[in-house]
């Protein structure tokens, strides 16, 4: 089965690399460009040119739209494909060859539709353990929102200055979004719900993810008990979103003693 996965989102890639989710991207620098909204009304809230984002990822694109469209295209499926390799090399260190043939077609597929996602999931895997790691959690948090759930691996290993800057960082991030009009900004999930559709069970779910995560963060299954986390509590989840995991497989990722001495001298 995994097998056939990953040759499905090859498949897919390969045949239909059309990047249309970094078209979301594009037309939202547009936007800041023209003076525009950069939360504009939405017919379709299923349409892949629908932003969601901090203001600050659209900026960081308006310089590139005065590049050819097609040469971004190019330089951005670079990244994509960069960050997918960057991601999956922990585990090909460690020989974890079911998770590398499960988790690397999925994120080569998604870099098809130019979704930042396999940047994320690089960022997060090479980096909650560095001392940069609070940036990292935060940057995936004014992103895609659910991420921040990762500081509770930090509060659980009473890291605390870890957790007062990923969640001070995310607020800067997530901050100039108060500075465009929100009232038009896309919050239904749409046609991609999971147990956002039972609040109640949402709920419940979330918060037993969060006291596992607490109870298990000294132990090697923390992040993993943080990225289950994040996985249950998306609004919208498609397959690509269970490469959240890899922030905690194969489990077996203690912090270094070089991390560890460096949490506790900024403790």
């Amino acid at each position: 089965m995994i097998i056939a996965i990953g040759i499905n989102h090859l498949f897919w890639a390969v045949t239909d690399w059309h990047l249309r989710d970094s078209g979301a991207y594009w037309e939202a620098a547009m936007r800041l460009r023209d003076g525009q909204p950069l939360f504009p009304p939405i017919t379709n809230v299923e349409a892949s040119d629908v932003y969601r984002y901090s203001p600050w990822f659209a900026w960081l694109w308006v310089p590139l739209t005065y590049l050819p469209r097609g040469v971004v295209g190019v330089a951005w499926s670079a990244v994509l494909i960069g960050a997918s390799v960057a991601a999956i090399l922990p585990l090909w260190r460690r020989q974890a060859w079911v998770a590398v043939v499960f988790f690397f077609p999925i994120l080569i597929g998604i870099s098809a539709t130019g979704n930042v996602h396999p940047v994320l999931i690089a960022a997060l895997v090479l980096g909650v353990e560095r001392r940069s790691g609070p940036a990292w959690i935060a940057v995936a948090a004014s992103l895609k929102a659910v991420p921040i759930l990762f500081v509770v691996t930090y509060l659980g290993r009473r890291q605390w200055v870890r957790a007062a800057l990923t969640v001070a960082i995310t607020g800067v991030l997530v901050a100039p979004m108060l500075l465009y009009d929100l009232s038009d900004y896309v919050t239904t999930p749409g046609g991609a719900p999971l147990l956002i559709a039972w609040p109640p069970v949402y709920v419940a779910v979330v918060v037993i993810g969060m006291l596992a995560s607490l109870r298990l963060a000294q132990s090697r299954w923390g992040w993993l008990a943080s990225a289950t986390t994040v996985s249950l509590a998306l609004p919208r989840f498609f397959l690509y979103d269970v490469t959240y995991l890899m922030v905690g497989a194969p489990g077996d990722r203690p912090a270094s003693a070089a991390t560890s001495r460096s949490a506790r001298s900024i403790e």
